[in-house]
C-alpha cells in the first residue's frame, strides 16, 4: 500500500503547508504589546488574506491534483488485484506465492496450469551460454505466463556470481560487497548498474540482493558477502545498491533477515543466536530499515533461530519475527523465506510441514525446490483450517502490487502505458 502512504503524507503535508501560510497571515494582521494582541481594520485584514490566498492557490491546487490522480491510479490497481484474484482457483494463488528452483518443475504444464508467482535460476542457467540463449529461454518462458513471472537470480559479486559463468566475451568480474563498501558509493554504484544492464538484458527483472547482514569475524560464513561490520557502513551499501536498482527497474531483495551475524552456515544446518533484541535492534535491524525506509520491494527472511524473539522456530518460520517486520518497521512489502531446501529445516521436517509453517509465519513467498510436494503441503493446511484464503489474498495482492508497480503487469493508464495483458 505504498501509493495510499505516499497520498496520506501528501495530505499532511499539504495540511500542514495550509497552517503555516495561515500562521504567516496571523502575524501580518496582528501585532503585540504588553503581551497583548492588538485588533486591526477589515481593510488591513482583507489585504493580508488575499495576499496569502495567491501564495496558497497554486500550491494546493498542484497538490489537489496530485492527490486525485494517485487515488485513481490506486483504485485502478485495487480493482485490478480484486478482480484477478477472483478469477484464479486456490492452486493458482498458492503457486503465485511461490518461486520453483527445479529444473524438474521449471515446465510448460505447470507454468500454465498453475501461474507460479516466479523462477530463480542458478549457475547452471548461465554456465556457458550467451546472453541471447539466456534470453531466449526467458522469453519463451515468459510466454507461457497470463500473469509474468519473477525472474530471479542471486547476483551479488564476489563468490556468489552467476553472470561470471556466462560465455560472453565482456562479462566484468563483479567484485563483492566488502570490497565496494570499502572502495567507496560510486564504486558500488558503478558496479550495480553493470550488473543490472546485464540482468534486463536478458530479461531478469529481480536480484536477490543487496546483503545487508553485518559480519565482523572473518572466519564467518557471510564475511565476504557483507559489505562490513559497521551499521552505518552496511546501510550506506544497501541504499546505494537499492537505489540504482531502483532507476533500472530491477526488483531488489534486502537479505537475510534479522541478520546472519557471525552464525554458521543455515544450508547445513540450524544456527542459535543468543544476542538480545536490544543488540539487534541497536546494529543488525538498522540496514534493514535503511533498505525500507528507501523502498525496497522484497525482503528474505533467513533461518537463524532468534533466541531473544522465539526460541522453538527458526526466523523463517516464526509469526513472532514477522511480527516485527510487520508491526515494529511497517514494512508492507513482499517477504519471502530463505530457501526451505536447507538442512536448518530439513533435519526438522519435510517440504510440506515447511512450507506450510512458512506461510503461517507470514511469508508471502517461498522458494519451492519441490513443486508438488509445496502445493501437497500448502493445501493440507488450508484444509485443515490452518491457513485460510483471506490470509492468502493478502499475499498474493502484495505479490501482484509488486509486479504492477514494477511494470512487469502493466496496466491501462496506470504510468500512462496500456495493458499487456
Amino acid at each position: 500500500m505504498e501509493r495510499v502512504k505516499k497520498v496520506l503524507l501528501m495530505t499532511v503535508i499539504l495540511l500542514a503547508y495550509i497552517g503555516v501560510v495561515w500562521f504567516g497571515v496571523m502575524l501580518v494582521i496582528s501585532d503585540t504589546e504588553m503581551g497583548r494582541p492588538m485588533l486591526v481594520s477589515y481593510n488591513t485584514l482583507g489585504k493580508a488574506v488575499g495576499s496569502k490566498e495567491k501564495q496558497l492557490q497554486q500550491p494546493i491546487k498542484d497538490t489537489l491534483e496530485w492527490i486525485e490522480q494517485e487515488t485513481a491510479v490506486e483504485k485502478k490497481v485495487t480493482q485490478y488485484i480484486e478482480k484477478k484474484l477472483a478469477e484464479m482457483t486456490l492452486e493458482q494463488k498458492l503457486a503465485q506465492m511461490m518461486i520453483l528452483t527445479n529444473e524438474h518443475d521449471i515446465i510448460e504444464t505447470n507454468l500454465r496450469t498453475y501461474q507460479p508467482g516466479g523462477i530463480i535460476f542458478f549457475e547452471v542457467d548461465f554456465s556457458g551460454k550467451t546472453l541471447e540463449r539466456v534470453k531466449s529461454r526467458i522469453s519463451t518462458l515468459q510466454s507461457y505466463m497470463q500473469t509474468p513471472l519473477l525472474l530471479g537470480v542471486d547476483e551479488e559479486g564476489g563468490e556468489v556470481s552467476r553472470l561470471k559463468t556466462l560465455a560472453e566475451p565482456n562479462v566484468p568480474a563483479f567484485r563483492g560487497a566488502r570490497t565496494l563498501a570499502e572502495e567507496g558509493k560510486d564504486a558500488v554504484r558503478q558496479d550495480t548498474f553493470q550488473k543490472m544492464q546485464y540482468l534486463k538484458e536478458m530479461g531478469i527483472n529481480l536480484n536477490f540482493a543487496p546483503v545487508a547482514d553485518i559480519v565482523n569475524s572473518r572466519g564467518s560464513y557471510m564475511y565476504a558477502r557483507s559489505a562490513g561490520g559497521e551499521a552505518k557502513v552496511v546501510s550506506e551499501y544497501v541504499e546505494t545498491v537499492l537505489s540504482v536498482m531502483q532507476d533500472q527497474q530491477v526488483i531488489g531483495c534486502v537479505k537475510h533477515f534479522p541478520g546472519y551475524g557471525d552464525n554458521v552456515n543455515t544450508h547445513d544446518g540450524l544456527a542459535h543466536d543468543s544476542r538480545t533484541l536490544a543488540e539487534y535492534e541497536e546494529k543488525d535491524f538498522l540496514p534493514f530499515q535503511a533498505g525500507i525506509e528507501v523502498g525496497v520491494d522484497m525482503l528474505m527472511v533467513s533461518h537463524i533461530i532468534m533466541e531473544s524473539v522465539d526460541k522453538d522456530n527458526p526466523a523463517s518460520l516464526s509469526l513472532k519475527v514477522h511480527d516485527i517486520l510487520r508491526d515494529d518497521f511497517g514494512f508492507d512489502g513482499v517477504v519471502i523465506a530463505d530457501d526451505l531446501n536447507m538442512q536448518a529445516i530439513l533435519e526438522n521436517m519435510t517440504i510440506e510441514e515447511a512450507t506450510a509453517k512458512a506461510f503461517l509465519a507470514g511469508n508471502d513467498m517461498i522458494f519451492s525446490a519441490n513443486f508438488a510436494a509445496s502445493m501437497k503441503g500448502a493445501i493440507s493446511a488450508v484444509n485443515q483450517g490452518l491457513l485460510t484464503e483471506e490470509e492468502i489474498d493478502e499475499s498474493v495482492g502484495r505479490i501482484l502490487r509488486m509486479k504492477i508497480k514494477n511494470e512487469l503487469i502493466v496496466l491501462e493508464d496506470v504510468h500512462g502505458i496500456t495493458n499487456n495483458e
